[in-house]
Formats: structure tokens, sequence, C-alpha cells
């Protein structure tokens, strides 16, 4: 029998962060926000199973079909041999993509080997402690942090910050095309689908309960970026831009922004990497205290 997956709307946001507060996984995937603003790249579908969130996506570049794990209080067995009946009665090879690691061995325990689980590192949500954002403190840190001072220094009195309101965003949503310009990616797939999401993002911001801060220098935007509280003990931080040419930009405002954001949590997770290289290189600089590893799971000798 078919789930009966629909759109997600934002009467869902209370029912989908219970499901989400049942584990904590300190996955992106698993926050709300992301789940709404990307739903149109993603084509993303929800419905609900008992306790659980269910969810059936499309890769963005093939198209094809998948399932998000499976998020809520109870066992596993029931949820997950519902996805696998939906995929055998829509003919598509069942996939279930952001299997926490700590969700392994749940599945094992109501399926034991029948799947196999594959990592990409590209994937994994790079978590890190709110007050090392906040403070930069330490050796490891201390070429952030003299960025940091250089840019306070080179720009006394001529920088501001300030909160993302209903009545700065479009000048953000401006921004965001510029860096989009400066970084050649105007004609990628996913300039449209990021645009999109931001887009709905600022269009929703209160009832998204987003936070979100602008970087000026002499009253023009250099940077903004935005994230939510995803759990008890966790921010995410959905989109981050600043003009690379203007040395402590980036670390600016993601300073600035976890100052006045993050002071509530332990951890701020700034998402995955994509495999991008240079993206890669920027999120380690930070040393995360850990990586939110995601597997994807398939049937045992189906490969992916």
């Amino acid at each position: 029998m078919l789930l009966d997956f629909r759109e997600i709307t934002l009467d869902d946001k209370a029912r989908v962060e219970a499901c989400a507060r049942a584990h904590n996984y300190h996955l992106c995937e698993h926050c709300f926000v992301d789940l709404y603003i990307w739903r149109g790249h993603y084509d993303t579908k929800i419905c609900f199973y008992d306790t659980f969130l269910l969810v059936k996506m499309k890769d963005s570049d093939s198209g094809r079909e998948m399932y998000l794990a499976p998020i809520g209080e109870g066992s596993l067995c029931k949820p997950i041999e519902a996805l696998r009946q939906d995929a055998a009665e829509r003919g598509i090879p069942f996939c279930m993509v952001s299997v926490a690691e700590d969700m392994i061995e749940r599945m094992e325990a109501c399926c034991p080997g029948q799947f196999d689980y594959s990592y990409n590192e590209g994937s994994a949500d790079y978590v890190y402690l709110s007050e090392k954002l906040q403070t930069l403190s330490g050796k490891k840190l201390q070429t952030k942090r003299n960025l940091v001072n250089r840019f306070l220094a080179a720009y006394e009195g001529r920088w501001s910050y300030e909160d993302i309101t209903p009545d700065n965003v479009r000048e953000a949503l401006k921004f965001h095309f510029k860096w989009c310009e400066l970084n050649g990616c105007m004609r990628d797939k996913a300039f449209f689908g990021e645009t999109c999401a931001i887009g709905i993002a600022f269009n929703n911001w209160s009832a998204l309960d987003l936070r979100g801060g602008i970087l000026r220098l002499d009253g023009e935007i250099i940077a903004f970026t935005f994230g939510c509280q995803a759990t008890d003990d966790m921010y995410v931080v959905q989109i981050e831009k600043a003009d690379h040419n203007i040395a402590g930009a980036y670390q600016m405002i993601n300073q600035q922004f976890v100052k006045r954001n993050c002071t509530n949590v332990m951890y701020v997770n700034r998402e995955e990497d994509l495999g991008i290289e240079g993206l890669r290189k920027a999120k380690h600089s930070y040393y995360p205290v850990f990586l939110s590893k995601k597997y994807v799971a398939v049937p045992k000798g189906e490969g992916q």
C-alpha cells in the first residue's frame, strides 16, 4: 500500500520538530527549516506514520527517488518496512539516506543483516562548539582571530552588524545575487535551488522562527547569514555568504552571528561541504568538535 506522501507545510512544523526531538542525531536534515525551504529543490514529500516522520525526496541531479531515514520515537521496524513496501509499490529501488551513525545499531536490531551501509565524506555535517565560534580562543583558531582583529582595526567606525528583518531581506537577497556573480555560479543548477530556498526563508521569516545577521561596510552589505535553533543544544546555520575580496568578512559574520544568537546552545551545525574542496577546507579550518556522519542504506547486495 502506497504511503500518503504530500507537500510539507508550515502547519507541520511542531509535529516535525517533535519527531526530531525523539532522538537528537545532530543532523541538519532533521531540521524543519531545511526540509521546508529546500522542498522544491529536492521535491520533498512527507507523511506521518504513527510516531514517525517519513520523507520521500529526489536527488537534485539524477532525479533518483529516495527516502530519508525515519525520525521519531519507538522501534524503527515498522516505519522501515512501510518505506520498503512503498518503494516496491512505486517500482523504485529502495534507498534510504541520512542514516545517522547511531541509528545503524537501531536498524540492525530490527533488520539484522538486511542492509549495506555506505558513507560519503561530503555529506557529513560539521558541528562546532558554540563557545569556540564566539571567542575564537586557542592556538588552532589564531588565524581566524587575527583576521577578525585586522578587520576591526582596518574598518573601525565603518562596519556595522544588524539583525535580518522583513525591512532588509530584499537587500540581503540582492547581495546573494552579487555573491553568485562574484563566484561564477549564476548558471549552476544549485544556484536556482539555493535562490529559491533563500526566498522561501525570507518570505516566511517569522513563521520559521529564523534568526539572521547582515554585515555592512560603509553602509553596503558585505555578508549575511541565517539559521535557527533546531534542538535544545544545537543551532543550524542554513546560509552564509560574504565578499571573499574583503579579508575577515567571512570570519566576522560567522562570529557576530553566533555571539548574538547561539549563546544558549552548546553546538552550531554548519552543515555539509558537498564534496567541494574549498568548502571542505574552510569548514575544517574552524576545527569541528565532531562530524555528524550520514550513511546510505540499501538492501543487501543491491548496491547503489
